[in-house]
């Protein structure tokens, strides 16, 4: 079915959702005149039979003709319909906004809804664009500077890895990270692993090592498994990603889940700050400051 809208009316309420003044609530005049009934937003979200972690958007309010969902999965807003639809390949719980115009003015309103489990087949947004839907290897971001950074939450860097460091640490700059679509996750430190320093010290204290290259075979028995693997991986609601195995790690091993860790870990969540086709920007958050991870699909 052919939908034809107002361009002009459109245009206009679309440029109140910019202004601040016009929040959901209002119901100005306009030059069209008396605009009518502000609009009450509210919709249903129904199962999908037959088609996994897929739910049927129905807005019930009347006398809308724009919709704009975000179904929360970190894809952002989109201009929609009266009857949507929303996948989600991962569980977790996720929030649904519609934001509606009618005659009367504009609304918004939300509904939460939990995703039970995985789709076992699901490849979609930031796993689709981090697997290729088949499997995808990615790497530190070279030859230019910028793929290691670690600072404090707001203002500039502490420090950042430079085009030289591609060189000194190319123990570090050769490690591969592969996803699969079926959420296998393989890290392949090409034999070698490159010893860190905290406080400009080797880290662990206790690793044996100065700081620089060793081969893996080295690592005392209790730090073997940061010498990389196979583990599982997953995209939380879109905007998270989770490596999961005893050691499995990005970037740096030292960069545990709560802060700077001394000991291989079973999961380490990164916050995706974007995600292309060929760039995947990683952020690990602690209440001292971040580390950011920049790379690049091989």
């Amino acid at each position: 079915m052919l939908l034809t809208f107002n361009n002009r009316k459109i245009n206009y309420w679309l440029l109140l959702l910019l202004v601040p003044a016009f929040m959901p609530g209002c119901s100005p005049k306009s030059s069209f005149g008396d605009i009518g009934e502000k609009p009450k937003a509210a919709f249903t979200v129904t199962p999908v039979s037959g088609k996994v972690n897929t739910y049927l958007l129905t807005s019930t309010t009347k006398g809308a003709f724009y919709y704009r969902w975000n179904i929360g999965d970190g894809g952002g807003a989109r201009a929609g319909r009266q009857v949507d639809t929303a996948y989600y390949p991962d569980k977790g719980d996720y929030t649904i906004k519609l934001i509606l115009l009618s005659d009367g003015g504009i609304d918004s309103t939300t509904v939460a809804v939990s995703v039970a489990a995985d789709d076992p087949n699901g490849c979609a947004g930031k796993k689709a664009l981090l697997t290729n839907c088949t499997s995808k290897t990615w790497v530190l971001d070279q030859p230019g500077g910028g793929a290691l950074l670690v600072g404090p939450l707001t203002g500039g860097p502490w420090w950042t890895s430079g085009e030289g460091d591609v060189t000194d640490r190319a123990c570090l700059f050769n490690d591969e990270y592969t996803f699969r679509k079926d959420g296998s996750f393989t890290q392949d430190l090409k034999g070698d692993i490159r010893v860190d320093d905290e406080g400009g010290a080797p880290w662990p204290t206790d690793i044996g090592f100065p700081i620089g290259c060793i081969n893996v075979s080295q690592l005392p028995a209790k730090y073997k498994p940061w010498g990389g693997g196979n583990f599982n991986f997953k995209v939380i609601g879109g905007n998270k990603l989770q490596v999961i195995g005893n050691g499995a790690y990005i970037g740096l091993y030292k960069a545990g889940e709560a802060g700077t860790t001394a000991a291989p870990e079973s999961v380490v969540t990164y916050d995706i700050v974007e995600m292309t086709a060929t760039k995947m920007v990683l952020d690990k958050r602690y209440d001292w400051g971040h580390w950011k991870f920049t790379l690049k699909a091989k």
